[in-house]
């Protein structure tokens, strides 16, 4: 694009789009988030197929982004956009739409960080109902070279009992 108001406006619509898929990135991760406190492995099925092919439409826009920015000789990091963006005769706009985009996604990393934590908080649930139908304790436990808990070969398991 050689008029440079032409490519600041359709930089914007870039970022918009940026922004419709991280939102509905957020949307799902949120979802993720209570089905994983209500423990339904069903639905989270489903779910994590449908986050699966939003990621998709996630990286497909940044990847239109960083084209756009080598296209227009900047590189494609956080700072070759800040720079981008200072050059921009809409530059307020264009600023704040950028930043929306930045909220968003460190939103996005943040409900991420929290699903992950509720995963492994079932996952310990899990292993500890399992220890108990095994007969192992928590006193019986050793850990491993690489720090998991494991059991101690002395414990007795229900079945044997």
């Amino acid at each position: 694009m050689n008029n440079p108001s032409e490519a600041c406006s359709a930089f914007i619509e870039i970022l918009h789009n940026e922004i419709e898929q991280s939102q509905r990135l957020l949307d799902l991760l949120r979802t993720e988030y209570t089905l994983l406190q209500k423990g339904s492995p069903q639905a989270l099925q489903g779910l994590i197929t449908e986050k699966r092919e939003q990621l998709k439409q996630v990286e497909a826009a940044v990847a239109t982004h960083n084209r756009f920015l080598e296209q227009q000789g900047y590189g494609t990091d956080r700072q070759g956009t800040e720079t981008y963006i200072q050059q921009c005769s809409n530059l307020e706009s264009t600023s704040e739409t950028w930043h929306r985009l930045i909220t968003l996604l460190e939103a996005c990393h943040k409900q991420n960080e929290t699903n992950g934590g509720a995963v492994q908080l079932n996952q310990r649930h899990v292993s500890q109902t399992l220890d108990i139908l095994k007969g192992i304790s928590q006193r019986d436990k050793t850990y491993g070279p690489s720090g998991e808990s494991k059991p101690n070969s002395t414990s007795k398991s229900l079945g044997k009992a």
